[in-house]
């Protein structure tokens, strides 16, 4: 039988798609990550669940100057993660309408 060797492309080649292969395996997630003191919460609240009114009450009572339906888009988009939420209004990154 031929002696067969794996060379330094190929494994490589290997190691990189094992890698994302259980990346994406494991860490699949909406499009935006939540932060990750939140992940574990945003676990529990999957993107098309409804959002809940307590957390968009509170943050438009943080943020009086945020609209209610921004809120509850941004909430919706990170999985209900709202420290993800006020993160990004402290940051001045606004919230998508």
């Amino acid at each position: 039988m031929a002696e067969q060797t794996l060379n330094i492309p190929q494994l490589l080649a290997v190691l990189v798609v094992g890698f994302l292969a259980i990346r994406w395996y494991f860490f699949s997630a909406p499009s935006s990550t939540p932060a990750a003191s939140g992940q574990q919460h945003a676990r529990h609240h999957p993107p098309g669940r409804s959002v809940n009114p307590a957390h968009v009450d509170q943050l438009t009572q943080m943020f009086p100057q945020l609209d209610r339906r921004s809120v509850m888009w941004d909430l919706q988009r990170n999985g209900g993660n709202v420290a993800a939420t006020t993160e990004r209004v402290l940051a001045g990154r606004g919230l998508d309408a």
